[in-house]
């Protein structure tokens, strides 16, 4: 369910929650998406600038994103697009390229965004155009895979709170998604609280292991969350947001750096969404923990009913993935040399 809300009020939350100062607190490792645009006229142009940020769970890459600039140039009644770094240095010189990949707020900037479009605006015809609505523009998804743009997730944490000051600036349009923690439990405490079989686990252990068997991982539930997930949009003077419960779980696994240093990696998977029919002030602490009972609940009874035929079934004995099957093919052949060795001063 959305409402709509005086922007200053949202913006206030979404500023503690962003620095801490709150008891709700971004979780990153679920992900968050958030485009800022200023809109303003450039030598007769209408033009908006601004950046992209993508920050989506991904087993081979989990605490990796992209922030990436964004322009869109009226012409002639189309668009023309600036979404990557590469295209922004190529029209508007390296050093600008380089001064965004240190700092995105330039662009947003009302002075500094204007002056990068003028250098621009001489090129643009090299650019695509673009028949589109400017609505559909913003909101279409980024087939960006470059490797430039990318930051890590202590990065992007920074970049939001560097955002907060055009939180209430009604100038500059944000729109955005983000996920709050509510409840966190190791897994036996979640079993016991909404009654989860052991089989279940196994059944979310095994259903995941084929996509992080290319990443040589044996996959192990080791938390479960619950999370609500904010989508919203700040326009004007006003705010619109929509509310949802995702219950996921997370697994650790330990990976080294190429200086040796030892770190803990966390994937992120989600095991079901619910959207709410009714809306809950996000201050209302005893509120959401009921509602948020009551959600993993019916998340959970809906799952089980879907697996009901994996739930009840014997594991097969020999349904390992490729990356337990070099696990257990390296420690027999480990203990095969060890007893070799062991046998060969008898003979």
């Amino acid at each position: 369910m959305s409402c709509m809300l005086e922007r200053e009020k949202y913006a206030d939350y979404l500023a503690s929650a962003i620095k801490e100062e709150s008891p709700w607190i971004i979780e990153m490792r679920a992900g968050v998406s958030l485009l800022a645009t200023r809109e303003c006229e450039v030598e007769g142009k209408i033009v908006r600038s601004g950046f992209i940020i993508n920050l989506t769970p991904s087993p081979d890459r989990p605490r990796v994103g992209r922030v990436d600039p964004l322009v869109l140039i009226e012409d002639e009644g189309d668009w023309r697009v600036v979404d990557s770094l590469w295209t922004l240095g190529r029209l508007a010189g390296g050093s600008t390229a380089s001064a965004f990949a240190q700092n995105p707020m330039i662009m947003l900037d009302a002075s500094s965004g204007p002056a990068i479009i003028r250098r621009m605006l001489p090129r643009i015809k090299e650019l695509a155009s673009i028949s589109s609505e400017f609505p559909e523009i913003l909101t279409r998804a980024s087939d960006n895979s470059s490797v430039i743009g990318e930051k890590p997730l202590e990065e992007i944490q920074s970049i939001l709170s560097n955002l907060i000051p055009y939180l209430y600036d009604t100038d500059v349009d944000i729109k955005g998604k983000i996920n709050i923690l509510l409840g966190s439990w190791g897994v036996e405490e979640f079993r016991k609280q909404f009654s989860l079989s052991l089989e279940a686990i196994r059944v979310i252990e095994d259903e995941a292991q084929s996509t992080y068997d290319n990443l040589s991982q044996l996959v192990r539930v080791d938390e479960f969350v619950a999370l609500r997930e904010e989508e919203f949009s700040l326009v004007g003077d006003r705010a619109e947001v929509t509310q949802r419960i995702s219950l996921g779980w997370i697994f650790y696994s330990l990976g080294r750096r190429p200086t040796g240093e030892a770190y803990t990696k966390e994937f992120y998977n989600e095991l079901g969404k619910r959207d709410l029919n009714e809306w809950i002030d996000p201050e209302d602490m005893s509120k959401w923990k009921e509602v948020m009972i009551r959600t993993i609940k019916e998340i959970l009874r809906v799952w089980t009913d879907e697996k009901a035929s994996k739930l009840s079934e014997e594991p097969e004995l020999d349904s390992r993935s490729s990356t337990l099957d070099r696990m257990v093919r390296g420690f027999s052949e480990e203990e095969e040399r060890k007893v070799s060795g062991s046998l060969e001063r008898f003979f």
